[in-house]
């Protein structure tokens, strides 16, 4: 690979002959400075998956639940609620002020491992000053960027050089330009007689590669460069093929890009020059450690590594002495600080009214926030809920959470990012990274877990200088985290009061709807039964007809074992027992060479023991994984248990588990479910 690519950036000479040949392509002179009377673009479009889901559910022979909902409104009219006057107001006597005693802080030594960034300036009036070429700025242009963020200013020059970088800056601050903007620039003068992939940037959710996706395929408009999709839910065989084309850039979330590194012919990281990790804290909290540190691995150490995180936590500390060297360490803002643009709000619910809080959801939403409002629940199932009863009280809303497939997903974001939809019904896969523009309000309907979510959460909203509310619902079990926001959010934090007449109102309109709710929720399951029976038929059809060809194919393989796998989780296990952490730690190069060594030295060993002393080792291996098996059953009531107090076959058991959900029926004789009561 051309070191000049990887270390060396352009000379001036060679930035302005560039330009000069590309005016002359052109044909016409673009000046950047002059304002474009042309529409701004939008950073990203789903919209291409909208006709996508139309045909999954015409292929899957189901319909949508808006379809549900619709169908189920012109059977019975729902009642109809006044929007006049707001139920809701401000408690002048009940603000929350902040504590001092509490630290949120997670200070630690590491000045000695990053290298000094004394010359990274976070100021910049105009991205011309950034020694960016004229496509990209023209990209700029078009997108509406006129001036540079603290963390633009300050990432881009270093970028260019080819330092490792570690950027900490408050959400909604353009973190996605400030690498992008730097990669692409580096990418106009890469040898383009060899076709390589040159950058991968790791991203912790489908969605937001989408979106990092869309936006670099937007800010390289003008260029020749090629982006590549890699996520999950996606077809597998496109990406494949998308892959062997050798793009220059990789979006990717680290799962599937081990699996085409393993599994799909020709694609490799051998002439990587740029990794970059975005949103690292989230990475990791999502279990990703082992996937980051084999996709590490497998890069060249000659290579420039960015990574990019709102919030910087221990565990992303040791992430970044793995796989950074001499990084520079930018921090544009304090990574928890509150956008003074925020305002700041919560919604007591007290102890015996946690039923009601649907009811003062919808008051809220039917009168006080009506627009461009994202609502975040805590499980995918209340937020499914939410859905439909939002669409029975004709409020117009979108779902997003993992149990959708990832075209509506996509298409729900798409929806709520043309305002077609005015609220977005979410779990946290949508609390990081998401830049819809325009968001007015955040509301938590379920808390979150700790500050760091609540900072995350609330960041969808309040973005690059805009105004916008955050609203909590907090019950008494939260006291601890209503402290850590009034600490943050300091005197702007205000209590608001639903009024009791409108809570008492939606909560007779929602009992209304259960029945509706329930034969929604009912078809919904029939459809998913009747699926998955296709589905069967389907494989074993297919099975029949094609099965030499399935059997040829070889089998796609993954960096971890299935031994190893229950191996980490009984560790993860244990160390939570102990008191120890999540056990996500990310081991160092030279303890995972050390227990790859032992792991080799204890399979020689094993090799040349007898076959009678090998059987014995397998043997006592399988007893240690049927005992998680048997822990699993501790469930089981006395009457699991036979006439002697004795637990009863371990198969048997299951059988008869199985049997009482009806999957076992045809298989199992029906005397045996009848000694238990399960």
């Amino acid at each position: 690979m051309d070191s000049g690519f990887i270390f060396e950036p352009p000379s001036d000479e060679e930035i302005e002959e560039l330009q000069s040949e590309y005016e002359e392509d052109q044909g016409e002179e673009v000046d950047v400075e002059k304002p474009s009377k042309r529409a701004k673009q939008s950073p990203w479009d789903f919209a291409a998956y909208s006709e996508s889901v139309s045909d999954e559910h015409f292929r899957r022979r189901t319909t949508s639940v808006d379809f549900k909902i619709t169908k189920s409104l012109q059977q019975r009219s729902v009642p109809i609620v006044d929007n006049d006057h707001s139920d809701s107001e401000f408690d002048q006597h009940e603000d929350y002020k902040p504590e001092d005693e509490d630290d949120f802080s997670n200070a630690g030594d590491t000045k000695s491992f990053f290298a000094p960034a004394d010359g990274a300036s976070f100021h910049a009036n105009s991205f011309m000053e950034l020694n960016l070429s004229r496509p990209l700025l023209r990209a700029c242009e078009a997108l509406g960027y006129s001036k540079p963020t603290p963390i633009q200013a300050a990432c881009i020059p270093l970028a260019l050089t080819g330092r490792d970088i570690c950027g900490s800056a408050i959400t909604g601050s353009g973190k996605t330009a400030a690498f992008a903007l730097p990669t692409l620039e580096r990418l106009l003068y890469r040898p383009k007689r060899i076709p390589a992939i040159r950058v991968l940037i790791l991203t912790p959710t489908r969605e937001l590669a989408v979106q990092v996706h869309s936006m670099i395929e937007k800010i390289a408009q003008f260029t020749d460069i090629r982006c590549c999709l890699v996520v999950g839910g996606l077809s597998t065989k496109m990406q494949e093929t998308a892959l062997r084309s050798m793009p220059d850039i990789v979006v990717a979330t680290p799962g599937r890009m081990i699996d085409h590194l393993r599994n799909s012919m020709s694609v490799d990281l051998d002439d990587l020059a740029v990794l970059i990790l975005d949103e690292a804290d989230r990475l990791l909290e999502l279990g990703f450690s082992a996937e980051i540190h084999e996709l590490v691995r497998l890069c060249p150490k000659r290579r420039q590594t960015m990574l990019f995180s709102a919030t910087l936590t221990e565990d992303v500390d040791e992430l970044i002495k793995l796989s950074l060297t001499k990084p520079l360490r930018l921090s544009a803002d304090p990574s928890a600080k509150r956008p003074s643009t925020l305002t700041e709000e919560v919604v007591r619910i007290r102890r015996m009214r946690e039923v009601n809080q649907e009811a003062v959801l919808l008051s809220l939403c039917s009168k006080t926030f009506t627009s461009k409002v994202i609502i975040f629940s805590g499980t995918k199932q209340a937020a499914h809920r939410l859905k439909i009863l939002f669409g029975l009280a004709a409020l117009k809303a979108a779902e997003l959470h993992g149990n959708l497939t990832q075209a509506q997903r996509l298409e729900a974001l798409e929806l709520f990012r043309k305002q077609h939809v005015d609220f977005l019904i979410a779990t946290d896969v949508a609390a990081r990274g998401l830049d819809i523009i325009g968001v007015q309000t955040v509301i938590n309907y379920a808390c979150p877990r700790d500050l760091t979510s609540y900072v995350h959460r609330v960041g969808r909203t309040a973005r690059a200088g805009r105004e916008g509310y955050a609203v909590t619902f907090v019950t008494d079990n939260d006291r601890s985290l209503l402290k850590a926001i009034a600490k943050r959010a300091g005197s702007k934090l205000k209590s608001r009061i639903v009024a009791e007449q409108s809570i008492t109102k939606w909560s007779k309109i929602i009992e209304q709807m259960e029945d509706q709710v329930a034969a929604i929720l009912q078809e919904e399951r029939e459809e998913r039964i009747l699926r998955k029976a296709e589905m069967e038929a389907t494989k074993a059809e297919n099975m029949i007809a094609h099965k030499e060809e399935i059997f040829a194919r070889p089998k796609r393989t993954w960096f971890v074992t299935e031994k190893e796998k229950k191996l980490a989780v009984k560790a993860d296990k244990a160390s939570i027992e102990k008191g120890k952490g999540s056990g996500n730690e990310v081991t160092s190069a030279q303890q995972a060479e050390d227990l790859k060594i032992k792991e080799k030295r204890k399979r020689e060993r094993e090799k040349n023991l007898p076959r009678k002393e090998r059987r014995k080792l397998e043997a006592a291996r399988e007893m240690l994984e049927d005992e998680d098996q048997v822990d699993k059953l501790q469930f089981i009531p006395q009457s699991a248990m036979d006439k002697d107090g004795s637990l009863l076959d371990f198969y048997s058991v299951c059988a008869c588990v199985q049997c009482s959900h009806g999957s076992l029926l045809d298989f199992f004789p029906v005397h045996l479910c009848s000694r238990f009561s399960l």
